[in-house]
């Protein structure tokens, strides 16, 4: 027997090298792919200092206090721009952060559980508006209404001086602060939902035993430990209010001047960048305009690093001792010992014992209690009205605007129109937008080209090898990618230009240019989304399979990716849809085009950047037609987000299942 096994085990030998060498080989590639994440960062930090570096040294420090911006001098400064995105982002935080956390509150403690899901989905919505579709409702609706009716009000109150002096143009500082406020306040509901979610069920009913009220459990018990995550929701709101591009430029004026008050057009760093980027050549002032991408890449970095970490640190805290909260909720004989005297004790001033005195102020407290309850829960409802305002309006202006084109077959197929206004006796073709669509689909396949594999296998190291090891190339890996999702789109253009200007300067502006931009923008989404994904299968299926003698990296690519496919498949679909919305990364790179594709080194059409230089026309058709696309957009991302969550769900159902 024991001859038998031998012969066995020597015949096996060399597949079991094979096998072991297979191991070795798929975890050393995987490693690499983690490991690009790293470079690409690394490449990404380089490409901008040193198309920076000539501005660097010519204006020094004082590029930081210089209120100019004269390309005809070649005399640049960028403060005027960092105010203007302080205070636009400091300001809609004021504005958001009130209504996301009572957004946050009623659907986590408030709401009736078969209205938490599908509201939470519908304000989630918000979210993934494009950032050009918003900004073209602004301008739209927004505008007119800041302009004829909010802005003359506030000027009226304070006497036409201060904050609100100056001409009610519609275009400014407020306006650009309100959109921000609409486009950062989901996020924020979204993180403060999540960690609200987070906090023990059995603290809230242990406060709702001692007689608390359901606003008092969640005031003194769940905003106490939530607050980590809630903060970095806010701070992760901040990042993305920083980097906005497309949605302020539309609304904010562009006069690159330091704002006198909040009715005076401005300027931020991302909009600044995204106006000049596609009218200056190679020299100083495209060095300028790097620069300042340098400058928002430093603010934005450091806020998404320390909104990462706050948020990290409440997933790895959810589960942390109620007493650490600053907001406890304690018993009147807890108070009793505090103010050292026995429960019942007489006080030196007051006559009457404790206990009667309570029971004697019982009956006006409760109804006190009851009513604080009931105003909040109005205010919390109030705050769901507003946050879903936004999203119905813009789906009713799109559909007003844009329903008769995108109604019409031939929109699909034709290319742009000519510039016309209807007149007497006169008819305007309405166009359509092939080429955009037809664009923005080779786009996206060159992306998806280079992000999905190297995301893909990015994301199997980091949960199958990485997490098991906690090597220090993992947890870079992952909270790099984590980073990245957060870095203004703009700068991804940017960067992309300026590498692509260091070997084929006529490919700066090309189909594979702009391609290779939504790859960044895809790549860390598919590889945080690949690491979650696989992650949440269970630790038993990957022992099951190896007891069973397969190997690892058929375990990984076989059972794990296998079991994990659906939620794979969902984050790659989530990635495809930040990239189809994105403006601002392709109006650096894609170079722009009104015809059919005609190669991938030359300039190339896409639906974003055809309705943002159409959104502001003078002719009816071409608005007709920007309206149009932005309604196909809309619905596209409507269906990405409706099949990514019954997907998500399809999924957790499956693995509780096993």
């Amino acid at each position: 027997m024991n001859a038998a096994r031998g012969s066995t085990e020597a015949k096996n030998a060399p597949r079991v090298r094979l096998l072991r060498g297979l191991d070795r080989i798929f975890h050393a590639a995987t490693a690499a792919f983690a490991a690009g994440i790293l470079l690409l960062v690394g490449t990404f930090l380089a490409v901008l200092l040193s198309g920076a570096w000539p501005a660097i040294v010519r204006y020094g420090f004082g590029f930081l206090t210089g209120d100019v911006w004269d390309g005809v001098h070649n005399i640049y400064g960028a403060l005027p721009a960092i105010v203007g995105t302080l205070l636009t982002s400091g300001l809609a935080l004021l504005l958001a952060v009130p209504i996301a956390l009572g957004v946050a509150i009623f659907l986590s403690d408030i709401a009736p559980p078969r209205l938490r899901e599908p509201l939470s989905y519908v304000v989630d919505l918000t979210a993934a508006i494009p950032s050009v579709v918003l900004g073209f409702w602004a301008f739209i609706v927004v505008v007119p209404w800041m302009r004829g009716t909010v802005e003359p009000a506030l000027a009226s109150v304070t006497g036409g001086v201060g904050p609100f002096s100056g001409p009610a143009l519609g275009l400014d500082i407020l306006t650009a602060t309100i959109v921000l406020a609409v486009m950062i306040l989901p996020t924020i509901a979204a993180v403060s939902r999540e960690a609200l979610r987070a906090v023990p069920r059995i603290q809230r009913e242990s406060a709702l035993s001692l007689g608390a009220t359901r606003w008092e459990a969640t005031r003194m018990v769940a905003l106490g430990q939530a607050r980590s995550g809630i903060v970095g929701g806010i701070i992760l709101g901040l990042g993305r209010a920083l980097g906005e591009t497309i949605a302020v430029t539309m609304v904010i004026g562009n006069i690159f001047q330091i704002p006198t008050s909040l009715l005076s057009p401005g300027q931020t760093l991302a909009s600044q960048i995204g106006n000049n980027f596609g009218e200056v050549g190679p020299g100083i002032g495209l060095d300028a305009l790097v620069e300042l991408g340098v400058i928002l890449f430093a603010i934005t970095l450091a806020v998404n690093v320390i909104a990462r970490l706050l948020i990290w640190r409440m997933g790895e805290n959810g589960r942390s001792d109620p007493s650490r909260s600053r907001w406890r909720l304690r018993s009147p004989w807890a108070l009793a010992r505090r103010s050292r005297r026995p429960l019942g004790a007489r006080s030196s001033t007051a006559p009457e014992p404790w206990r009667e005195r309570v029971h004697a102020a019982a009956a006006a407290r409760i109804v006190r209690r009851r009513t604080v309850q009931w105003v909040m829960v109005g205010l919390t409802v109030a705050c769901v009205v507003v946050a879903l305002l936004p999203l119905t309006s813009v789906i009713i202006t799109a559909v007003e605007h844009g329903g008769g084109a995108v109604s019409t077959a031939s929109f699909y197929t034709s290319e742009p129109p000519l510039e016309c206004n209807p007149g007497p006796g006169r008819t305007c073709s309405l166009g359509g937008i092939g080429p955009a669509i037809e664009g923005t689909l080779i786009l996206l396949g060159v992306a998806a080209l280079f992000a999905v594999p190297v995301g893909l296998f990015a994301g199997i190291y980091l949960s199958e090898y990485g997490r098991r090891s906690r090597h220090p190339l993992a947890r870079s890996a992952s909270f790099l990618a984590d980073v990245m999702t957060g870095v203004p789109t703009i700068l991804v253009g940017v960067f992309v230009f300026v590498l692509f200007l260091q070997f084929d300067h006529n490919s700066a502006t090309s189909a594979l240019s702009g391609g290779l931009a939504l790859g960044v923008l895809m790549l860390p989404i598919v590889t945080r989304a690949t690491e979650e994904s696989l992650k949440s299968v269970p630790n038993g299926v990957r022992e099951a399979a190896l007891a069973l003698g397969f190997p690892r990296h058929r375990v990984s690519l076989r059972v794990v990716l296998g079991s994990a496919r659906r939620a794979v498949v969902t984050g790659i679909l989530l990635a495809l849809s930040r990239a189809a919305g994105d403006t601002a990364a392709l109006i650096a790179t894609a170079g722009g085009s009104n015809f059919w594709f005609q190669g991938l080194d030359r300039p190339t059409a896409a639906i974003t950047p055809f309705i943002f230089n159409n959104f502001s026309s003078s002719y009816s058709n071409l608005q007709e037609d920007a309206w149009g696309a932005a309604l196909v957009l809309l619905l596209l991302m409507l269906v990405i987000s409706l099949g990514a969550r019954l997907a998500t769900r399809s999924t957790g159902a499956g693995l509780d299942g096993e």
